[in-house]
């Protein structure tokens, strides 16, 4: 077999991420010499994320080889009704055995397998959860090195693709993955924990990583930090209110959030806060919160917290999806913005990243959830969306349940089948 790999996360192919190394090491491992693009009867090409199906389209049109065969893998294929246009066969969930058949027993072998998903079969598709943990560091384009804890999330936020796609799994070999650890500090190389939650008893390590990212709930356990720990802190805050994080499921107090941050930046560590503005049933008043969490924060001695938004995507695994999409967070963050900015609101110890605008936002719903725009904002109770030929960890009925509970918290009407604010 003549075998080529393409990085679709990337442009620039000297760039190679995480999933590609994994691919070229798989493909080393088996003997085989990889071939140019153009050459290759199997183009092997990794995708981080659906908003990754541009990227495809652009690398498959520039290799100029039509009798190759497409094979789609990756963390964006969780959701692969997207690729339906580009991929003869797309594996779902992890790799491994996917590509070892492959690379052993050929092309028929693997697209038989249950988590291969191949456009236009009916079938169901169960995603694969086997990780190769006996996977080496590797390097990411980022400088960083990469070592691996855990994959998946345990704790299922309501909008989160990660907790649903697949249950949760930690290294079998935690004494390994410290001696790999052990051995990347003694050589000077930086590092970071590939894991949904550094601070998750399981997972915990010795060493200092660059950044990690950790649940609030699970920081309780292990605060105070020190830089010999980490450099970094990522913290998922999510909701702009307490009211929306604990109905995604991830409580957040304003005033234990404040004091971990000004602990950890007291102790010479960063902090990040990553916001999900657009929740279904976010109101002006959640943003009366966010303004009070800047307030705080003015009374820094030092430090700098950054302060990221993302805006809602609807993921097909997870309950939140089945909502109407609804534009109506972009004149609540900007009223905040312009507060912040341009008000009374400014501080040095605050930066602010800003979501994606409303056809931002769209475009990349469509792709997540491979939906037209009039689907989108119907909502998902009564269709059933392409992706749910995969068999994620709950039912559609029982991603519907959810959110009609969700619902309820946050105050959205249901009325049909669907779901109407009240406000």
């Amino acid at each position: 077999m003549k075998i080529a790999v393409i990085d679709a996360n990337y442009t620039d192919q000297t760039f190679v991420g995480l999933a590609a190394s994994w691919l070229h090491w798989e493909i080393k491992n088996a003997g085989i010499v990889e071939s140019s693009v153009s050459d290759a009867d199997f183009i092997l090409m990794t995708v981080s994320s659906q908003q990754g199906v541009a990227e495809i389209r652009k690398h498959i049109k520039r290799a100029k080889n039509r009798n190759a065969k497409i094979i789609i893998g990756g963390g964006g294929c969780y959701a692969p009704a997207i690729f339906d246009n580009y991929a003869d066969v797309v594996c779902v969930g992890e790799g491994t055995r996917f590509i070892r058949t492959f690379l052993h027993d050929g092309y028929h072998a693997a697209i038989a397998l249950p988590e291969a998903w191949v456009p236009g079969e009916t079938r169901a598709v169960v995603p694969y959860d086997a990780f190769p943990w006996e996977l080496p560091p590797m390097m990411h384009p980022d400088g960083f090195v990469r070592v691996f804890g855990s994959r998946g999330c345990k704790f299922k936020c309501l909008f989160c693709q990660t907790g649903w796609e697949s249950e949760y799994r930690i290294n079998p070999d935690i004494g390994k993955l410290q001696a790999q650890i052990d051995w990347l500090e003694k050589s000077k190389k930086p590092f970071s924990l590939v894991t949904n939650d550094g601070a998750e008893e399981g997972v915990i390590i010795r060493g200092q990583q660059e950044f990690v990212s950790m649940r609030l709930q699970s920081m309780r356990k292990i605060m105070p930090l020190s830089r010999k720990q980490t450099k970094s802190v990522r913290i998922g805050v999510e909701g702009a209110s307490e009211r929306l994080r604990v109905a995604v499921g991830k409580p957040v107090p304003n005033d234990e959030l404040l004091k971990m941050t000004f602990d950890l930046l007291a102790a010479g560590i960063g902090v990040r806060w990553f916001f999900v503005p657009g929740l279904p049933g976010e109101n002006d008043a959640d943003y009366s919160e966010l303004r009070y969490l800047v307030d705080q924060l003015r009374k820094l001695d030092k430090g700098v917290v950054m302060m990221n938004f993302h805006a809602f995507i609807p993921q097909p695994a997870t309950p939140l999806c089945i909502l109407p999409l609804r534009d109506d967070y972009w004149e609540r963050f900007d009223e905040f913005r312009r507060w912040f900015f341009h008000g009374p609101g400014f501080t040095r110890h605050v930066q602010i990243v800003a979501p994606a605008k409303y056809p931002g936002r769209l475009e990349r719903a469509m792709e997540s959830m491979a939906a037209s725009e009039a689907e989108l904002r119907r909502g998902w109770f009564n269709h059933e969306n392409k992706n749910w030929r995969v068999q994620y960890t709950v039912t559609p009925d029982k991603l519907r349940s959810i959110a009609r509970i969700y619902a309820k918290r946050v105050g959205l009407v249901m009325q049909a089948g669907t779901s109407q604010d009240a406000q």
